[in-house]
């Protein structure tokens, strides 16, 4: 019989047949953000076994795994360039800089296009993804020294400032400052 100790992975079904007789490898076991190394004769990992025939006696093999990589891409939606991160599967992941944006502020990083689900930064998930920047308009208040009647206002980067001249009995209006 040859036994099969799969260190994390799915099952495999242990072979059992007649010394001598050519035995074939099993489908290779899967487990979630890793690469199937092999089957190796002993624990350490340091010799690879070779399918061939059946052995004169029972043996155990052990699975041998190789960490993956995957990367987070940042969509930045109009801000500034941020580096992706790739990383080992599980390994710890901190949030980069929050990147800038003009008349706006960040609000977070989300895990959808549609900016719906905010993402936390933990551990590299097992597949490649891509978070969106989500982007807050900052508003701007006018406020008015000197003039009657003229409420602040309210605008927000970039637009259109239409202010009325004002105007004062006696007075003469020379401009803003």
């Amino acid at each position: 019989t040859i036994t099969f100790e799969e260190n994390g992975g799915s099952a495999v079904l242990d072979i059992t047949q007649g010394y001598n007789t050519a035995v074939v490898a099993p489908t290779a076991p899967t487990k979630m953000g890793y690469t199937f190394g092999g089957w190796y004769s002993d624990s350490a990992l340091t010799t690879a076994y070779t399918f061939g025939t059946m052995p004169a006696q029972n043996i155990t093999l052990y699975a041998k795994w190789t960490l993956n990589n995957y990367t987070i891409t940042f969509e930045e939606n109009g801000g500034s360039a941020v580096l992706d991160i790739t990383q080992g599967y599980l390994t710890a992941v901190v949030a980069p800089t929050a990147p800038t944006k003009s008349g706006y502020t960040f609000a977070g990083w989300y895990s959808d296009i549609a900016l719906t689900t905010a993402y936390t930064f933990s551990t590299m998930p097992a597949e490649n993804i891509t978070l969106y920047a989500k982007w807050d308009v900052i508003t701007y208040t006018i406020t008015f020294m000197n003039v009657e009647n003229l409420s602040p206002m309210s605008l927000t980067a970039g637009a259109a400032i239409v202010i009325t001249d004002p105007t004062k009995e006696g007075y003469e209006f020379h401009g803003w400052y």
